[in-house]
């Protein structure tokens, strides 16, 4: 009975989602009241600004395309449609959309807990696609508490990831915890190369899981181009929040007598560990490409993406490219889409 009642509310066939969400990828980046909500979710959490509201609603919007959603949903249809509980994070702008999405595009129910750090962005986009396509509305119900799901994602920290873990056990589930992302410097890089690279630590304010928090580099390396490189996001010193981490950070260092170098825009310090605060990016040293593998191996775990010039480093990414996910880059190299494809055969 209750598959019948979920194929009687998801009717939409594959076609009239892809051409829903076509639609609103044409019209989110200049829609009248796109400024307006983004004022609002600035409001809700400081980090998200005019400048990184809009880089992400741009790549979104690259996915919500026609040609690119037939060629990743590759004609499957849903036989039978399901209710996906969805517990979202609210570190970037819109981090959940992808999720909503895909559970839309495969012809699911999303039952959503939003992040209250990010409730804005996301709640007018599937009001905006629901005011065009009415037909939609029956396939999101926000909801407080996870109840009468049959699959679950969850994205939050490590110790909630335990949590989740435990307490949906018993269901199909993706349970993400905290991830971070690494670049690798050859030490011939110019100025100008680098400055894609700082694209990768800086956006977003190096607060979400493809935001490169590691550098590695070369024994003896300069910093110089380095540094010139960042002087693009020296803007990034007015916000108060960002600026007085690393001012906060900066005086622990001091106070332990930890040696860094800055430029007034970012805190670089020798640490091991991948993940560093907003405001600080931490760097090893390797002596040779073997021990570079080495140190990235030690990581793989934690490590969402990884950087290198052009790509050159084995499995990384070229600068610049971090923070721009296709459609086909999963979180947590899980692949969302086989999942939902799996609950609706």
């Amino acid at each position: 009975m209750a598959g019948q009642w979920l194929s009687y509310l998801c009717r939409m066939n594959l076609e009239e989602r892809i051409n829903a969400l076509d639609w609103l990828g044409s019209n989110l980046e200049n829609h009248p009241e796109i400024e307006d909500v983004i004022i609002r979710a600035g409001h809700q959490n400081p980090f998200f600004t005019l400048e990184f509201c809009r880089l992400a609603i741009s790549g979104i919007s690259s996915w919500m395309n026609k040609n690119v959603l037939t060629s990743w949903l590759n004609h499957w249809q849903n036989e039978h449609p399901r209710n996906i509980g969805l517990i979202m994070a609210g570190n970037l702008p819109l981090v959940g959309w992808h999720d909503i999405m895909t559970i839309f595009a495969t012809g699911h129910r999303c039952l959503y807990k939003p992040s209250t750090q990010d409730t804005e962005l996301p709640e007018f986009l599937m009001n905006l696609l629901c005011s065009e396509f009415p037909e939609a509305k029956d396939y999101f119900q926000k909801v407080d508490r996870m109840k009468g799901i049959d699959a679950l994602i969850a994205t939050g920290s490590n110790a909630t990831a335990t949590h989740f873990e435990y307490y949906f056990k018993e269901i199909p589930r993706i349970i993400r915890g905290a991830k971070s992302s690494l670049g690798f410097i050859y030490g011939f890089e110019s100025h100008e190369e680098l400055i894609p690279l700082c694209d990768d630590i800086m956006q977003y304010f190096g607060m979400g899981c493809r935001s490169i928090t590691k550098i590695l580099i070369p024994e003896d390396y300069d910093f110089g181009p380095f540094f010139s490189a960042l002087e693009k996001y020296r803007h990034l010193t007015n916000h108060h929040r960002f600026q007085n981490n690393a001012i906060y950070h900066k005086a622990i260092f001091l106070m332990n007598g930890d040696p860094f170098l800055e430029n007034d825009i970012l805190v670089v310090r020798e640490n091991k560990r991948l993940f560093s605060p907003p405001g600080v990016l931490n760097f090893e040293v390797y002596s040779n490409l073997e021990d570079a593998k080495t140190i990235v191996d030690s990581h793989l775990n934690e490590i969402q993406c990884m950087v290198s010039h052009e790509g050159q480093f084995p499995g990384s990414l070229p600068f610049g490219t971090a923070q721009k996910p296709g459609v086909a880059d999963y979180a947590d190299g899980v692949n969302t889409l086989e999942f939902l494809k799996l609950l609706g055969n």
